[in-house]
C-alpha cells in the first residue's frame, strides 16, 4: 500500500505530465491553425498564377494576330513598292515627270491607307466584346458585355440600334494618343424589343448591357 506521501508524488508526477501534454496540445493546435493559413495562402497565390498564365496566353495570341496583320500590311506595301518600281521603270524614258509625281502621290495615299487601316486594328484589340443570351424563367434576355484596356482614359461611350445590328462608339486617350472606337455588332436572329433601353451597368474597364429578346 502506497504511503500519503508516495501518492502526493505520484499526484504532482501526474499533473506535471498533464500541464506537459496540455502544453503540447495548445503548440498543435497553433501549428494547425498556421498549417491552415499558408495552405489557404497557397492557394490563394495558385488562383493568381493561373489568372496571370491565363491572361498571358490571351496576350500572346493577341500579339500574334497583330504580328501577322502587320506582316501581311508589310508584304502589301512591297507588293506596291514593287509595281510601283516597275511603273516607274517604264515611264522613265518617257521622262514624263507628272506622271511619275502622280504615281508618287498615289503610292504616298495608299501607305497613309495602309498606316490607317493598321492603327484602326491596332486600337480595335484594345477593345473585347461579348455576347450571349440568359434564360430566366418566362422571359429571355441578350446579354453583352464590353471590355476595354484599362490605360484608356476619358472614354466615352455610345451605342445606337439600326435594324438587325448594334453600332458602338468610343472616344477617348490611351498614352497620350487619341483613341477610336467604333464596331458594329450583328444580331443575327435575336431580335430586341423596340422602343426597350436595356440594363446598363458600369464598373472600371467593362460595360454590360441586357436586353429584353
Amino acid at each position: 500500500m502506497l504511503s500519503e506521501s508516495n501518492i502526493q508524488i505520484i499526484n504532482k508526477q501526474l499533473c506535471q505530465e498533464n500541464f506537459e501534454l496540455k502544453l503540447k496540445l495548445g503548440n498543435l493546435k497553433l501549428e494547425l491553425e498556421r498549417q491552415v493559413i499558408l495552405s489557404k495562402e497557397g492557394q490563394e497565390w495558385k488562383d493568381k498564377y493561373e489568372k496571370l498564365y491565363k491572361q498571358n496566353q490571351s496576350l500572346d495570341q493577341e500579339n500574334k494576330q497583330l504580328q501577322d496583320e502587320i506582316t501581311k500590311l508589310n508584304n502589301q506595301l512591297k507588293n506596291l513598292e514593287y509595281s510601283v518600281q516597275q511603273q516607274l521603270e517604264k515611264t522613265r524614258d518617257l521622262n514624263d515627270y507628272e506622271q511619275i509625281k502622280n504615281n508618287s502621290i498615289s503610292v504616298q495615299k495608299h501607305n497613309l491607307e495602309l498606316q490607317r487601316e493598321l492603327e484602326q486594328y491596332r486600337q480595335k484589340q484594345l477593345f473585347n466584346l461579348k455576347s450571349k443570351i440568359i434564360n430566366d424563367n418566362t422571359k429571355n434576355y441578350y446579354q453583352i458585355i464590353l471590355e476595354w484596356d484599362n490605360n484608356i482614359k476619358n472614354l466615352q461611350l455610345t451605342y445606337k440600334q439600326e435594324n438587325d445590328s448594334l453600332i458602338f462608339d468610343g472616344y477617348g486617350e490611351r498614352e497620350d494618343k487619341k483613341i477610336v472606337y467604333q464596331q458594329i455588332h450583328h444580331l443575327e436572329k435575336k431580335t430586341l424589343k423596340q422602343n426597350m433601353k436595356p440594363l446598363i451597368s458600369l464598373k472600371q474597364s467593362q460595360m454590360t448591357l441586357i436586353f429584353v429578346v
